[in-house]
């Protein structure tokens, strides 16, 4: 600074009765205001939609709040689907998957979530005897056998008919997708349907819950909303439940239950959003993501560790093991997974178990068939050795029980034998492939081509669309996740501690 100036600023300083503007220095007013038009500039700059976004999530929410198209696509439009299948072959299904590795700004793999949603997302868990914050915990990988779909399902007991029913499956799921991007467990009333095929679902207003259903089997082989003939499927499916998102203030996370969906309905969604990310590293799937595993594990009941159809509520077994399996999916997705979750409802398995955890039951100790294949498969992802006498014991009560008209409990039971391996797998899996691909539809000139018609269990109220999907589901076990005591390597559970 000059003397010159150095004395128009002590004389200001000296004299702060007179007029301000009138004794403000020519070079002090140039400086405020090319710093004014500087900040101006960059506040400009600042990603708006970006910040909306978070600001949304932080606030306080509403039932009506939901997550406005975080994909940033163009409009879904539901295209006439092409029912001649005279001639499919098994390279439909693969021929996109084989190259399902996405491109995106890092090849690293997903870096561990920085999603800002406090207070949404600050859970806390109720311990034994206190409240303790959760510690996050990261991992990753698992689904790389999706990338070689077929190649992995005929050298692990698929078999080329099993390939060509997956194929079936998919084209009829797609096929009865709704113009929004949903799926309906009524899938009559799909616009390529109008009642063409038998067996409607009861739950008709379960839609996200039959959405989750529509997208599972497309992620199995490998099918996402970047990759693959399907995408434009996936994606708007995607589309749809990232649009219904509800962030919850009193449980925490993003909600995706309903009223006849449930807490089965929020699982089930959960699953697909982790999944497609950890699949395809879409930094605009994180987020949501994010909070529908919030919301699991604030819904965690903090009395017995379970899950059932309310938040906080007393747990069953069939509800556990959709929450935990999303939870898995998270993980591996370098999430934000916490182990006193896992911790909780290792608590809540033991309260169902008989024979020290060779079998399941419902809500209190038994021997369900159902129940024990997700009472083991949850026992085997969070930390249960291949040796462990209850396991093997489990296994071998399946076994024996072998495969029924039940899809929900072939497909749990199915995964157990693929992860357990050995004779019992060889045995199981020849039964369980045939009988699938025996009792799937193939009547050319029939609308319900490719898909399974509503078996035991829960198919009264989840009709075609759901024995379809978990059909289809059971038959991508060979490449949906990598055998957890397989010497290519494992999966992982979720640490404990």
């Amino acid at each position: 600074m000059s003397q010159e100036n150095a004395n128009e600023a002590v004389e200001y300083i000296d004299a702060p009765s007179e007029s301000f503007l009138t004794r403000v220095p020519s070079w002090l007013v140039s400086m405020v205001v090319h710093t004014v038009l500087l900040l101006v500039m960059a506040l400009t700059m600042v990603d708006t939609k970006t910040h909306k976004a978070v600001s949304d999530l932080v606030s306080t929410p509403t039932d009506e709040t939901v997550i406005e198209d975080p994909l940033e696509e163009e409009d879904f439009e539901m295209e006439e689907i092409d029912l001649d299948v005279t001639d499919v072959e098994v390279t439909e299904v693969t021929q996109d998957v084989t190259t399902a590795e996405v491109s995106v700004e890092s090849n690293d793999e997903p870096a561990p979530a920085m999603v800002q949603v406090d207070p949404i997302g600050n859970i806390k868990a109720q311990a034994s005897s206190a409240n303790t914050s959760i510690t996050a915990s990261y991992s990753g990988g698992g689904m790389g056998l999706r990338k070689n779909a077929t190649a992995t399902a005929l050298r692990s007991g698929g078999s080329t008919e099993s390939e060509k029913a997956v194929a079936l499956g998919l084209q009829w799921i797609a096929r009865h997708q709704y113009p929004d991007g949903s799926w309906n467990y009524n899938h009559t009333m799909a616009p390529n349907c109008k009642g063409k095929c038998s067996g409607p679902g009861s739950l008709m207003k379960a839609t996200n819950a039959a959405t989750a259903m529509g997208i599972l089997p497309f992620l199995g082989c490998g099918q996402t909303h970047k990759e693959g003939k399907y995408k434009q499927q996936v994606y708007a499916g995607l589309n749809y439940l990232c649009m219904n998102i509800k962030p919850d203030k009193k449980i925490g996370g993003g909600s995706l239950r309903q009223n006849e969906g449930t807490m089965y309905g929020h699982g089930l969604a959960a699953i697909c959003l982790t999944e497609a990310y950890a699949m395809t590293k879409d930094k605009k799937l994180m987020m949501p993501a994010q909070l529908t595993v919030n919301f699991i594990q604030g819904a965690q009941d903090p009395a017995g560790g379970g899950w059932r159809y309310s938040p906080r509520q007393a747990g069953d077994t069939s509800v556990v093991g959709w929450q935990m399996m999303a939870l898995k999916s998270g993980y591996m997705g370098y999430l934000k997974v916490s182990p006193q979750v896992a911790q909780n409802a290792m608590r809540f398995l033991d309260s169902v178990q008989q024979d020290s955890g060779s079998y399941y039951g419902y809500v209190t100790p038994g021997k369900a068939p159902a129940c024990t294949a997700i009472g083991l498969l949850c026992r085997m992802y969070y930390g249960w050795k291949h040796d462990h006498p209850a396991l093997q014991r489990g296994v071998e009560y399946l076994s024996k029980l072998g495969p029924t008209s039940d899809p929900y409990y072939n497909y749990y039971a199915t995964q157990v034998m693929r992860h357990f391996g050995g004779e019992h797998w060889r045995n199981w899996n020849a039964r369980m492939r045939d009988k699938l691909v025996q009792s799937q539809s193939r009547q050319q000139d029939s609308h319900e081509l490719g898909s399974w018609p509503s078996g035991g269990g829960h198919g009264a109220q989840g009709g075609r669309l759901y024995s379809t999907a978990m059909s289809v589901m059971t038959l991508e076990v060979y490449y949906r996740h990598m055998p957890i005591y397989s010497s290519q390597g494992s999966e992982g559970g979720l640490p404990l501690e």
